[in-house]
C-alpha cells in the first residue's frame, strides 16, 4: 500500500491528472470522516475535503518527496479543521469586542433582563411567520440541522427547504428592520 502511495505521488508530482483522481478514490472517504469527526457538520467536513484536495493539487511538484501520503493528507485536514475552530475563535473575541457577546453572557440583572426581552421579541416574530417557515427555521439554528437533514426528516424536497429558509430570513429581516432589533436578531444566529 504504501509502495502504491509513493508511486501515486510520483505520478502526480508529474502532473498525472488520472493520479490525482486515484488518490481522491482511495482517500476522499477517510480525510471526510477524520474532518468530520472534529467538525461535525457536512458542509463544513465537505469544505475541508475540498481544501485538502486543492492543496493537494496546487502542492503536486512537491509530492516526489513526501513518503507517507496518508500522513501527509491527514496532517493537511488537521490543519484546516484548526484554521476552522481558530477563525471560530476570532468571530466570537470580535463579537465579544463589540460587546454583542456580554450581552448573552452577562449575568447581571439588567442585561439579563434585557436578554431576555430582546430574545422574546425575536421569538415573537419567528412566530409570526408560516408554520412550515418557523419550524424549518428552528430546525436549522436550534437543532443544527443543515438543509439535506431538514428535507430528510421532513420528508420534503432539500430546495423546498432552502426556499423555505430564504423567505423566512427576508420576513423576519424585514420585520426586525421595523423593530430595530437586528443586531441581536444576527447575534441569535450566530450563536
Amino acid at each position: 500500500m504504501k509502495d502504491q502511495d509513493q508511486i501515486l505521488t510520483r505520478r502526480l508530482s508529474s502532473g498525472d491528472l488520472k493520479a490525482f483522481d486515484d488518490i481522491y478514490d482511495k482517500y476522499y472517504n477517510k480525510v471526510y470522516a477524520f474532518s468530520s469527526s472534529y467538525l461535525k457538520n457536512k458542509e463544513e467536513s465537505e469544505g475541508v475535503v475540498q481544501e485538502v484536495f486543492t492543496t493537494l493539487w496546487l502542492k503536486r511538484a512537491e509530492m516526489k518527496e513526501i513518503r507517507n501520503l496518508q500522513g501527509w493528507l491527514f496532517t493537511i485536514t488537521f490543519n484546516h479543521v484548526r484554521k476552522i475552530f481558530r477563525n471560530l475563535a476570532i468571530k466570537r473575541r470580535n463579537l465579544d469586542a463589540y460587546g454583542l457577546l456580554s450581552v448573552a453572557e452577562d449575568s447581571s440583572t439588567m442585561n439579563t433582563v434585557e436578554y431576555n426581552d430582546l430574545l422574546a421579541k425575536a421569538e415573537q416574530q419567528i412566530e409570526k411567520l408560516s408554520p412550515r417557515q418557523r419550524d424549518i427555521l428552528l430546525l436549522q439554528v436550534k437543532e443544527g440541522l443543515d438543509s439535506d437533514e431538514i428535507a430528510e426528516r421532513l420528508n420534503i424536497h432539500k430546495r423546498t427547504v432552502d426556499n423555505h429558509l430564504n423567505n423566512a430570513r427576508n420576513a423576519l429581516l424585514t420585520i426586525l428592520r421595523d423593530e430595530q432589533i437586528i443586531p441581536f436578531f444576527l447575534l441569535w444566529f450566530l450563536l
